[in-house]
């Protein structure tokens, strides 16, 4: 216990050595004292704090946990009534970890409705105007995304005694993939069997066919529930481009500083040295310029990618950098979203 104590002395009088000779400024290696161009002085941040007399910007979602199993926590897609759907992971501790808000967005950009989902066992398909709430008993479904009504309507169940024959259940799934409006596939785990359940809507109801399996059986997409969600953004996708709707005009050096890439996979990670500043940047809203200014940015030209600028934000002089994405979703109806980051969701629209 005695050396143990030593090493943990000694350890802590090398992290104070290293603080002390390796102090923040000494990774700042250059400093430009050329003034910013008037030009770009009144780009600003996408914040809460955003000030235009063209533009409204507000922060229409946030998550508090993003991680490797969930790298795209926001999520939209279109819906019934030429309406948007957010769905936010609503991850905030243990008891949390699997809810799940949604938040409906009308032809004007303005939040109407939100609907917060208690992970109770089942899984939440949204097809047009249902969300149909499957498991492996007591499957229901409501119509929230058409009109707002959370009530649970029964999933009328078909061979839930199994006493159909094979011939007549394959038939059965078949007419279904011939003549009903939607339908999808699904599997399930009771008392260590499995189970194909094929949900479908027919006769202004939905119905649950079940049917027994020697083993898992993986859901092809064609027959998911997946194909019916239109998700036209995520949140926290990365990419080394920047996208063609968004054009960096000019980058304004700031301090030239050290900073490190961490590679993962094993492989550790790399030190450089670059300068690191203020971007200024446009895209188009609504028909209008739409011009904004990201901090702590770091541009790097590489000949592998045929020297096409590759964005990051670096926090502090001898961090990691953070791939930086500018990426917008662009309405038909006149507004746009914005992440700079897996858990933040802007909204640009016009006054």
């Amino acid at each position: 216990m005695k050396k143990m104590w030593i090493w943990i002395c000694i350890m802590l009088l090398v992290a104070v050595g290293i603080y002390v000779s390796f102090p923040a400024e000494k990774l700042i290696v250059e400093r430009n004292d050329k003034a910013l161009s008037a030009n770009y002085s009144a780009f600003q941040e996408i914040n809460e704090r955003y000030k235009s007399d063209i533009f409204e910007v507000s922060l229409v979602a946030r998550v508090v946990v993003s991680s490797a199993a969930s790298p795209n926590p926001i999520r939209i897609f279109s819906s019934v009534n030429d309406q948007l759907i957010l769905d936010c992971d609503a991850n905030v501790d243990e008891n949390t970890k699997f809810d799940t808000r949604y938040y409906k967005i009308d032809k004007a950009g303005s939040v109407t409705d939100s609907l917060y989902v208690a992970y109770q066992g089942y899984s939440e398909q949204f097809i047009d105007g249902f969300m149909v709430y499957t498991s492996g008993k007591d499957a229901y479904y409501n119509t929230w995304p058409l009109n707002g009504d959370t009530t649970r309507q029964r999933v009328v169940e078909l061979n839930d005694d199994l006493s159909w024959e094979d011939e007549r259940l394959e038939a059965k799934v078949k007419a279904v993939k011939a003549s009903a409006k939607y339908y999808f596939f699904s599997t399930a785990l009771k008392e260590d069997v499995w189970y194909r359940q094929v949900y479908f809507y027919a006769d202004q109801k939905w119905y649950l066919l079940w049917q027994k399996t020697p083993g898992y059986t993986e859901v092809l997409d064609e027959d998911s529930a997946r194909r019916y969600r239109n998700v036209v953004f995520r949140s926290g996708e990365v990419s080394f481009e920047i996208p063609k709707n968004v054009k960096l005009l000019y980058f304004h050096q700031q301090e030239k500083i050290k900073y490190y890439h961490v590679v993962g996979g094993g492989h550790g990670g790399f030190s450089v040295y670059n300068w690191r500043g203020l971007g200024f940047f446009e895209t188009g809203i609504a028909g209008r310029v739409f011009e904004f200014m990201v901090p702590k940015l770091v541009v790097e030209k590489e000949k592998h990618n045929g020297y096409k600028p590759s964005l990051y934000t670096v926090s502090e002089p001898g961090s990691s950098t953070n791939l930086y994405h500018p990426a917008f979703y662009h309405s038909p109806n006149g507004f746009s979203f914005y992440a700079p980051q897996a858990k933040e969701l802007f909204l640009i629209r016009i006054k």
